[in-house]
Parts: structure tokens; C-alpha cells; sequence
């Protein structure tokens, strides 16, 4: 068992020691109660790791799960996994984030050979025909926007630990972790915060808006200035933090949510992308009031919420898993992190991995753009 959390932009992590139990919940019944433990442990002076699957929000929004006013529909079945795993600690340690590998060491060697390149399970044709169906959803006043997602499949050999390390290392993000969790294991690069609780305050900070990132710096700039300037880019934004102010002002003290900033230019090493951040004073909201209020987050739904989530659960070719739910942690006192697991790669024990891409679909968009911007997403594992 290993459980660390990195704010590698702040240089400063998180590492949880003394593994004492795990909490599950494998069906809707279950989630009460598993919420319950997870306080109890908390209220007991323990440290918990979360890892929340995407599908827990069908559990938590049960309108989510009903048919779409169109189209085939298979209703969702449970598979008997747990989407929400609570790993429960005696304690954490203040450490600065890992180094990375020396690349003469015959791990970081290995790592370095051992990763495939991402294969699409979609075709190019299929994801069009995809996005096209969603844009005549937007236009028949459905919806306004939905965050459509394609799982990519790799294989991992040799060590990885060494392989967060050397990823980690080349694309600093401040809400990353590493999990290794029995079978499964979670490197998880998020540069997006879900959700932070500091005292009374909440924080959430949607990303919505991306562009790749290029050599030549003059290039580079224009890129960045672009998406800023881009009216689609910006209007998906802001349709999200709406979506969250409206999710946090069920929490929140009258008056108290507030856009502290909005459309915000962020650089990374493979992509630019467009931020705003949302706050709100809740000083009575627990984890479990925060969950049924705001997740999954609604950057990686669309809008409006429950009918993107049916549309989502109709037209993906299947469950997402850990991507787009989130990984993140609470604290003895009651803080919490939670980012959104965007940018997380997940193997299991054999090495199969899953790096699973995706981007907001309005109706302006270009679904030869759309493919790209996925692909782009994926360029970190090529580090």
C-alpha cells in the first residue's frame, strides 16, 4: 500500500502511513453507510485517501440514471466494483514531492522503454459521428453542452513508481497522487481542482478550454492568446462556473459564492488551458453534503447536468471509472482535497492500463478539432 498526494507547483506532498481499513461501496445502498465510516474514521483522528468513480454520481443523482428522451437505452447495471474506496490511515507526512529518476538507473531505463503509446479504442469516424449526434442534441434545445470521453488503452512494464516520478517530474500539476491500492494502481497528473474545503470556505476551480502547447515560442503565445480570446472556449467556461455556482449555492451562506476569477490563461508543458475559480462560506458542510451537492464536477459533465449524465451513460462505449470522478484527501479536521481525476492513468496489476481523453462538445464545435484536442491530452505519456 502506497498513498501519496504531490502539489508539485507548490513543492509540497502528502504521505499517508499506518494503513488501517478500507471502506467500500459497491452499490447505491451502500453509500450511506460507507460516507458514514468514512466521517467516523475521520472524527477518530484518521487520514483518508478517496478514489470516487465517476459512476458514484449516478448513485448519488438517481435522475441521472433514468432513460434520454431519445436513442437506445441499456439501463446501468451494477458490475459489482466499488465506486467509491475509502483508504483509512493513522497518520500523514509532510515531504516535498518525489525527485525524478536518474535516468542512468536501470529502473527509470525500463520505465522509460516500457509504455506503450496510447491506442484508441474509437476510430476517428466513430467519435465524429459521435460528435455530430451531440451537437443535433444542442440543437434540437436538449442540452447545452456535454464533456464527451474515449478511454485510450496502454501497457505499462517495470516499475510504477518510477514511471509517476519521471511523468510527474516533466509535467508539474498541483493535484497529483500516486496509489497503489492491492490490484490496482492510480498515477494521477490532474492540473484541475474539484473541490477543496480550507475552514468554512469551498473552492472549486472548473477547467474548461484547451490548446496545445508548441516549440516555437512566438507560436507558443499565439496559441495561448488564442484560446483566451476564443469565444466557444470561453463560453464553455462560463456555462460551467454557472453550473457550479448553482451547485455550491446549496451549500453555501445567501450571498457567499463568488467568481474570484474568471477565465484564467494556465500553462502546461504540453497544453494551455483556461481556468476559473469559484468559492462559497459553507461552515456546516460535511464531505458527504459536498458529494451530493457538486459531484461529479461539472466540468466533465456538461450542461445541464443530469441530462448530460444521461447522455454520457447512452453514448460512451462504456463506464468510465476513476476518470472524471476524483482522487484526493481528508483531513482529521474536516479539510479535504479532491481534484478531478483528469490526466490519471490506471493500471492493474498486469501492467493494462487505461488513460481515458475527452473535451466539451458545444455546438460550434469542429469534431476534427475535437479528436486532436484528445490526442493532445495524451501527449504527457510520451514525456
Amino acid at each position: 500500500m502506497h498513498c501519496r498526494f504531490e502539489d508539485r507547483l507548490a513543492g509540497r506532498a502528502l504521505k499517508f502511513e499506518g494503513f488501517c481499513s478500507r471502506i467500500e461501496a459497491r452499490t447505491a445502498a451502500e453509500v450511506g453507510p460507507a460516507l458514514a465510516a468514512i466521517e467516523a474514521a475521520r472524527q477518530q483522528g484518521r487520514w483518508v485517501a478517496l478514489l470516487l468513480d465517476y459512476e458514484l454520481g449516478e448513485w448519488l443523482l438517481p435522475e441521472a440514471s433514468r432513460a434520454a428522451p431519445t436513442g437506445p437505452w441499456t439501463p446501468p447495471q451494477d458490475d459489482g466494483r466499488p465506486r467509491l474506496t475509502a483508504l483509512v490511515f493513522e497518520r500523514k507526512v509532510d515531504e516535498a514531492p518525489w525527485d525524478a529518476p536518474d535516468s542512468a538507473s536501470a529502473d527509470a531505463a525500463r520505465a522509460d522503454s516500457a509504455i506503450t503509446l496510447p491506442a484508441p479504442r474509437m476510430t476517428e469516424a466513430n467519435y465524429v459521428r459521435q460528435i455530430n449526434a451531440i451537437r443535433g442534441l444542442i440543437e434540437d434545445g436538449e442540452l447545452y453542452q456535454v464533456n464527451y470521453t474515449q478511454p485510450l488503452d496502454v501497457q505499462v512494464q517495470g516499475d510504477a513508481a518510477t514511471l509517476y516520478r519521471r511523468i510527474a517530474a516533466r509535467n508539474p500539476v498541483a493535484h497529483a497522487a500516486f496509489i497503489q491500492d492491492g490490484a490496482r494502481t492510480v498515477l494521477s497528473f490532474s492540473p484541475e481542482l474539484f473541490v477543496r474545503r480550507d475552514g468554512s470556505r469551498l473552492t472549486t476551480r472548473p477547467m474548461k478550454g484547451t490548446a496545445p502547447r508548441h516549440a516555437d515560442a512566438g507560436e507558443d503565445t499565439r496559441l495561448g492568446q488564442a484560446l483566451l480570446a476564443s469565444e466557444k472556449n470561453r463560453a464553455e467556461n462560463l456555462m460551467i462556473v454557472d453550473l457550479l455556482r448553482n451547485d455550491l449555492g446549496r451549500l453555501a451562506q445567501p450571498g457567499s459564492v463568488k467568481v474570484d476569477a474568471l477565465f484564467s490563461l494556465e500553462r502546461y508543458p504540453t497544453v494551455w488551458t483556461m481556468t476559473s475559480t469559484v468559492s462559497a462560506q459553507a461552515p456546516d458542510a460535511t464531505l458527504e453534503a459536498v458529494l451530493r451537492a457538486l459531484f461529479p464536477c461539472g466540468s466533465i459533465t456538461g450542461a445541464p447536468k443530469v441530462a448530460a449524465m444521461r447522455r454520457i451513460r447512452q453514448m460512451e462505449t462504456g463506464p468510465r471509472g476513476l476518470y472524471c470522478g476524483s482522487v484526493g484527501w481528508l483531513a482529521p479536521d474536516g479539510d479535504f482535497s479532491l481534484n478531478v481525476a483528469i490526466r490519471t492513468l490506471v493500471l492493474d496489476d498486469a501492467g493494462q492500463g487505461v488513460y481515458s481523453v475527452g473535451g466539451g462538445i458545444v455546438h460550434d464545435s469542429d469534431p476534427a478539432e475535437e479528436w486532436q484536442e484528445c490526442h493532445w491530452k495524451a501527449r504527457i505519456l510520451r514525456a
